[in-house]
C-alpha cells in the first residue's frame, strides 16, 4: 500500500511540473481542454444514470421493462459546437427507449443561439471554427452549418418581432421609419409604451415605403393586440406620404403626426447653398428647442420667410411638413421629453446597430427571400437589452393627459 501511494505522490508530482513548464497562455488552454473533457464526461454520466433509472443495477434481470442494448456513437452540445459521444442505448418491449437527458445535451437551439451570437459580434461562417478553439472532437461546424444554424436562429428572432402577442402593454406612440439594402426597404416599427418604453414590434420588406406595405404592417400589430393607452396615438414619421397614409387609414382620426424634424431639416439642405446650412442648423435648432407652441409658430413662419429668399422650392418644403413638425409644441410637451419623440432617432440608433452588423455580410443572394430582414431582427433583439427608457419620462403623466385619457378610464378614476 505504501508503495502504491509513493507512485501515486510521484505522478503527481510530474504532472505538477509539466503544468509549471508552460506559460499562463499553455496553462489556460489545458484548463478549458479539460473542462469541455469534464462537460461531456458529465453529460455520459447523465445518460447512464437514465440507463440505470430504466433498467435497474446490471445483472439484476428480476421484473424489468427495459434493458441494455450496446451502444452507439451519437452527438451532444459543448462550448459552441457538436461533440461525437458513446451513448447507452436501452430497449423495452415496444422497441428503442429514448434516454430522457439524450434530448436536452442534443438540443439545437443553445448551439444554434451561440452560433448566432458570435456571428452578430463579427465572426463569420468561414472563421467559427477557430472561435471556438478547444477540444478537438468538435464537428459541424463548418461555414455551411453555422449559416444554416444562423437561419434558424434568426427566423425565432424574425418571429419574435413580428408574431410576438403584445396584449400585454399599451402605446402612446409609434415610430416608423425604414431602411434601404440592396435595393429593397426594410420598414421598422418601434412602439411607445404609457411607461415610455420601447418596443421592436414589427418589421416588413417593400420595394420603398409604399402605403400598401405599410398598412399590412399596421394591421398585423392589431391582430397582435395592439392597444391605444390613450385617446390619440403620437406617430413619429420622417416625412414619407405613404406612412401618414396607412397610419390614417388604420388608425383613422386617433393618429397625431409628428414629423421628424432632423429629417426635414437634411431634406432642406438639399436645396440650400454650403455656406446657408449652418444658419439653416441655427433656426431650426431654435424653433424645436422653443418651449411655447405660439413661439415655435412665429419661428416657423420666420424660417419660411428666410428660406424665400435663397429658394423657393425650400420654403415649398417646409410647407409640405408645416405644423406636423410642432405637434408636440402643440400638446405642451416639454423640452425634456420632447426631444426624444420630435424624431425619429430611436429607429435611427438602432438602424445604425443593424448597419454595423451587416457590415460582414458580404453575399445577400440566398434562397431565402427574408434572409435580410432575419439578420435585422437578430441585431435588433442583440441590441434590445441596451435599450433604456425614454428621457423625460417624469412627464409621461403629462404625455398621456395631453393624448386623452381613455373614458372608462376617466370614469375608473372618478
Amino acid at each position: 500500500m505504501k508503495k502504491k501511494s509513493e507512485n501515486v505522490s510521484l505522478d503527481q508530482g510530474k504532472i505538477v511540473s509539466v503544468f509549471k513548464s508552460l506559460d499562463s497562455k499553455g496553462i489556460q488552454g489545458v484548463m478549458e481542454e479539460q473542462a469541455k473533457r469534464a462537460a461531456l464526461a458529465f453529460g455520459l454520466e447523465l445518460l447512464e444514470l437514465d440507463t440505470l433509472e430504466l433498467c435497474g443495477e446490471r445483472y439484476k434481470h428480476g421484473g424489468r421493462t427495459y434493458w441494455r442494448y450496446g451502444s452507439e456513437e451519437t452527438s451532444v452540445m459543448v462550448g459552441g459546437a457538436r461533440h461525437r459521444v458513446r451513448r447507452p442505448r436501452v430497449r423495452g418491449e415496444d422497441g428503442e427507449a429514448e434516454l430522457p437527458s439524450l434530448s436536452k445535451l442534443r438540443d439545437q437551439d443553445l448551439l444554434d443561439e451561440e452560433m448566432k451570437e458570435k456571428m452578430l459580434l463579427g465572426v463569420s461562417t468561414r472563421n467559427y471554427s477557430e472561435a471556438i478553439e478547444g477540444y478537438k472532437g468538435k464537428f459541424g461546424d463548418s461555414k455551411s452549418s453555422v449559416s444554416r444554424a444562423f437561419e434558424r436562429a434568426s427566423k425565432k428572432d424574425l418571429d419574435a418581432i413580428n408574431h410576438a402577442d403584445l396584449s400585454d402593454y399599451s402605446f402612446v406612440g409609434l415610430v416608423l421609419d425604414g431602411l434601404e439594402i440592396k435595393g429593397r426597404t426594410i420598414v421598422a416599427a418601434v412602439g411607445v409604451t404609457h411607461e415610455l418604453e420601447k418596443i421592436p414590434v414589427g418589421l416588413i420588406e417593400g420595394s420603398s415605403e409604399n402605403s400598401t406595405v405599410v398598412t399590412d404592417l399596421l394591421q398585423n400589430l392589431l391582430e397582435r393586440g395592439f392597444t391605444l393607452h390613450c385617446q390619440r396615438l403620437l406617430c413619429v414619421v420622417d416625412g414619407s406620404k405613404a406612412l401618414s397614409k396607412a397610419l390614417k387609414s388604420v388608425f383613422g382620426d386617433a393618429v397625431l403626426i409628428q414629423r421628424c424634424w432632423l429629417h426635414k431639416l437634411r431634406n432642406l439642405e438639399g436645396y440650400l447653398p454650403q455656406e446657408k446650412h449652418q444658419e439653416l442648423h441655427l433656426r431650426m435648432n431654435r424653433m424645436m428647442n422653443l418651449d411655447r407652441y405660439k413661439e415655435a409658430k412665429e419661428e416657423l413662419r420666420k424660417l419660411r420667410d428666410w428660406l424665400m429668399q435663397t429658394s423657393e422650392q425650400a420654403a415649398n418644403s417646409l410647407d409640405e411638413a408645416g405644423e406636423e413638425l410642432l405637434t408636440l409644441h402643440k400638446l405642451g410637451i416639454p423640452v425634456a421629453l420632447r426631444k426624444s419623440l420630435d424624431s425619429t432617432n430611436m429607429i435611427e440608433s438602432l438602424f445604425s446597430v443593424v448597419r454595423q452588423k451587416l457590415h460582414n455580410v458580404k453575399n445577400w443572394n440566398s434562397r431565402n427571400p427574408s434572409r435580410k430582414m432575419q439578420w435585422i431582427a437578430s441585431a435588433i433583439l442583440h441590441h434590445r437589452k441596451r435599450m433604456r427608457k425614454l428621457r423625460g419620462v417624469k412627464h409621461c403623466d403629462l404625455l398621456i393627459r395631453a393624448l386623452g385619457v381613455k373614458v372608462d378610464e376617466q370614469k375608473i378614476s372618478a
